[in-house]
């Protein structure tokens, strides 16, 4: 897990992650969960390419296109979690093609 610390002037320095296990989804229009993440990961990198997807995470998580978080397309954020939760992901009917990957940053 990677630490929030300040510099010599005091100025907080942002946090360096190592990239873990990164999971890939062509999501459909039907909520697909991830693998569980490792005992260690507390945050991870989402990115979403050809359309746009939604997102939900938890122990056992339903992605769902009107409670869930939306992801837009070519767009990339890193998000805390807790170690063991799983991604769930889905895609409106109306979007053609939408790739949307997890990466466990350690």
């Amino acid at each position: 897990m990677s630490a929030i610390i300040k510099d010599s002037n005091g100025q907080l320095v942002p946090p360096v992650f190592k990239p873990g296990v990164t999971q890939v989804f062509t999501v459909t229009a039907s909520s697909v969960q991830s693998a569980a993440f490792g005992q260690f990961t507390t945050a991870v990198l989402v990115s979403c390419s050809l359309g746009h997807g939604h997102i939900q995470f938890g122990a056992s998580p339903t992605a769902s296109i009107t409670t869930s978080l939306m992801m837009p397309n070519n767009f990339a954020i890193i998000l805390g979690v807790n170690p063991g939760d799983k991604m769930a992901v889905i895609k409106d009917a109306a979007v053609t093609n939408c790739t949307i990957s997890v990466t466990e940053l350690l």
